[in-house]
């Protein structure tokens, strides 16, 4: 019996279903969050729902929080969060959240997106 290309195509892609719908297309093709208009800061973070439970504690600590003007902040052009993340590192710009001393983008970022989780 010979099997054809087609039948092999066809049969991969079965198997390839298959197994998407064992692991769960959750962990198959990752996380889906709704969508908000602050996704080009959001996307950054690997994981939201941590950063979110960090965010939430770490807006009690910043006075004056405002969405907008954090995003504003964040937006600032040729700066990513792991670049961010260092130079506040380098720079001695570390912030106490629950116990832990994170740097400030991490603060940032995360009071940002406990705003939407």
């Amino acid at each position: 019996m010979r099997v054809s290309r087609r039948d092999l195509g066809l049969g991969a892609a079965a198997l390839a279903l298959s197994v998407a719908g064992a692991l769960g297309y959750h962990r198959f093709l990752g996380p889906w969050y709704t969508p908000t208009p602050y996704d080009d800061l959001l996307h950054q973070i690997v994981d939201r729902r941590p950063a979110a439970q960090l965010g939430a504690v770490a807006v009690k600590a910043m006075p004056g929080f405002e969405v907008t003007k954090l995003a504003a902040k964040l937006r600032q052009p040729g700066f990513g969060l792991s670049r961010r993340t260092r130079d506040d590192v380098a720079a001695g710009r570390m912030m106490e959240v629950a116990g832990w001393i994170v740097p400030q983008s991490v603060a940032d970022y995360s009071a940002l997106a406990s705003q939407f989780d």
